[in-house]
């Protein structure tokens, strides 16, 4: 693995932040989804982590995700009562860009009897960052889907034909890009084993989603093309075109039988041309191929 450290180390220095100046700012806000709840290690496996990784060194990912909390003012546990909500609006300074997932806690019984007013205080928190100044761009998830009969006290139902539709018809109004994460992970119990949080393959389908909502195909329309690269012991660098940051890598033991492609849950990193993941931990895995799991 030493030289894959120090390819790294060399990528900082040739793709860096040019002298002088300022990465463009990503503050992630949410709950316990944001977080990290679900991985072994939030700091390096959470979507907002892997975001920071796809979109390389140009730009500077800010996690806020604070577990448990509503967007709802009346709820148990208010994001905005959270030093994290202060600290997300960057004074003096804001953040460039601000992605919020809230609503899955706001499913909560004791939280949706309030449900009346989640469209207009969704509203009021969207603007406590629009009216910024400079004013951030700002995108909204849906909440990701929960599965069987939730967890936590999580509703299902309330999460998706409730909450989501609200979440779109906001984005509609306010003119908002929506991420629906509702949509985008529907079939995929896999990647939230305890039906609420994603585990880390889940926060790699997650970060490559919003990797791509907010860079857009930076492929033009092109498949990347995966290139292996084999080294001692085994082991082999697996690399495809920066612009296909939001694809991600899967993997399969062998073709036939029951096999299923499975996404690869390692941090893969972009270092401004290239793709970057290496195979070590994967044992007999033989076969890769990419896949983007945005429409």
């Amino acid at each position: 693995m030493m030289w894959f450290r120090l390819s790294l180390c060399l990528t900082f220095l040739l793709f860096g932040i040019p002298f002088g100046e300022a990465a463009i700012s990503v503050a992630c806000v949410g709950d316990s989804i944001t977080y990290g709840v679900g991985v072994t290690s939030p700091a390096t496996q959470s979507y907002p982590a892997k975001l920071q990784e796809l979109l390389g060194t140009n730009y500077s990912v800010g996690n806020y995700g604070v577990s448990g909390t509503t967007l709802l003012k009346e709820g148990d546990m208010p994001y905005w009562n959270t030093s994290a909500f202060v600290v997300s609006h960057g004074r003096p300074t804001p953040p460039d860009i601000v992605v919020i997932m809230l609503g899955s806690n706001d499913s909560k019984p004791q939280n949706w009897v309030y449900g009346t007013n989640f469209y207009a205080e969704y509203a009021q928190f969207v603007a406590t960052y629009t009216n910024l100044s400079p004013s951030p761009r700002v995108l909204i998830c849906t909440p990701p889907p929960v599965f069987n009969n939730g967890n936590y006290n999580i509703n299902p139902g309330i999460v998706a034909t409730n909450i989501s539709p609200l979440i779109r018809e906001l984005g509609t109004n306010l003119d908002l890009q929506v991420i629906d994460l509702q949509q985008l992970l529907a079939g995929h119990g896999e990647w939230l084993p305890d039906f609420v949080h994603p585990n880390s393959q889940g926060t790699a389908v997650m970060a490559a989603i919003v990797y791509t909502a907010l860079l857009g195909d930076t492929m033009n329309g092109d498949v990347p093309v995966l290139s292996i690269t084999l080294y001692a012991n085994n082991s082999v660098l697996l690399s495809w075109p920066a612009g296909g940051a939001g694809w991600v890598l899967e993997s399969i033991p062998a073709f036939g039988g029951t096999n299923l492609w499975t996404v690869v849950s390692q941090i893969s990193v972009n270092n401004g041309n290239s793709v970057l993941n290496t195979n070590s931990p994967f044992g007999p895995t033989a076969l890769f191929k990419l896949w983007n799991p945005s429409p």
